[in-house]
C-alpha cells in the first residue's frame, strides 16, 4: 500500500471526532464511522478485535492523535495531556462522581488517580461531598492554569527503561515489550518515544515473533513501527 493513499486517515479520524463532539472514541466506533473506501483498503471490520484494528490503523494516526487504554476499551482520540482530558470531561459533566469519571475516561486507574490528585492540589478541580457520601467534582470558578507535568530527563527515562528491562526479564535476553510497558506505566506516546530513541542509539534490538502466542491486549501493548511492523520482544544491547 502506498503511504500517500492513507495521508488523510488522520484527518478522517479527526473529522469523526469533530462531528460527534468527542475528544476520543473506542476504536471500533472510529472504524464504523470511517468512509467505506479506506475501510476496504485497510481491510477494517468492526467484527475484528480492537487490537487487530489498532494494529492496522496505528501507522497512519499521525501526531495529532493518540491511542488511549481505558478500563473498558481501547480508544483513539486527540493527543491531549491527561490533565486536559480530565478537566474537559468535568466541564461537560459538572458534579460527576470520582468513581463515574474514572469509569468514563480512556485511561486506567493509576494514571487517573495520580493526575486527578495533581489537579485537586493545584485548585483547578474542586471536590465536594454529597449527603450520600459520594465525592463529586467540579471546575474552580477561576480555574488555575493546568499544572504542567514535570518532564523527566532523557537519561532518567533510559535508566528507568533499563531497570524495568532487568526487573521484568530477570536475566533473560528477550523481554516482552507489553510487560515493559505495563511495568513502567508511562503514557503510550512517552513509552514509544523513549523506545525509538533507544533504537536510534542501537541500545536495544527489537524482535518480531509469533503473534499467536500473545493475547489481543498483549499485541496492542507491544510496538508497531512507522512501516507497520509489529515487534513483540526486545533485547538490551548497549548502555543507558
Amino acid at each position: 500500500m502506498h503511504t500517500d493513499t492513507f495521508d488523510d486517515i488522520e484527518q478522517l479520524i479527526l473529522a469523526v471526532l469533530h462531528k460527534h463532539g468527542k475528544d476520543y472514541l473506542p476504536v471500533k466506533q472510529i472504524v464504523a464511522r470511517l468512509p467505506v473506501a479506506p475501510r476496504r483498503q485497510l481491510a477494517l471490520s468492526t467484527a475484528q478485535p480492537s487490537a487487530a484494528l489498532l494494529h492496522k490503523l496505528s501507522p497512519y494516526l499521525g501526531k495529532r492523535l493518540q491511542v488511549y487504554k481505558g478500563s473498558r476499551s481501547t480508544y483513539i482520540g486527540h493527543n491531549l495531556p491527561l490533565e486536559e482530558i480530565i478537566v474537559r470531561r468535568i466541564q461537560q459533566q459538572p458534579g460527576v462522581s470520582t468513581k463515574q469519571l474514572g469509569i468514563q475516561l480512556p485511561i486506567t486507574k493509576q494514571p487517573y488517580i495520580t493526575t486527578l490528585n495533581r489537579l485537586l492540589k493545584s485548585g483547578a478541580v474542586l471536590c465536594t461531598l454529597r449527603d450520600n457520601h459520594t465525592l463529586c467534582l467540579s471546575i474552580a470558578a477561576a480555574q488555575a492554569p493546568l499544572p504542567a507535568p514535570t518532564p523527566a530527563e532523557p537519561e532518567d527515562d533510559r535508566l528507568a527503561f533499563k531497570e524495568a528491562y532487568a526487573k521484568v526479564g530477570q536475566g533473560r535476553d528477550f523481554v516482552r515489550i507489553h510487560r515493559l510497558r505495563a511495568a513502567l506505566g508511562w503514557p503510550r506516546a512517552h513509552f514509544d518515544r523513549v523506545l525509538r530513541e533507544l533504537m536510534a542509539d542501537y541500545a536495544v534490538e527489537l524482535h518480531a515473533g509469533d503473534p499467536s502466542l500473545f493475547t489481543d491486549t498483549d499485541l496492542s501493548d507491544s510496538f508497531t513501527d512507522e512501516h507497520g511492523t509489529l515487534y513483540l520482544t526486545l533485547s538490551w544491547r548497549g548502555q543507558p
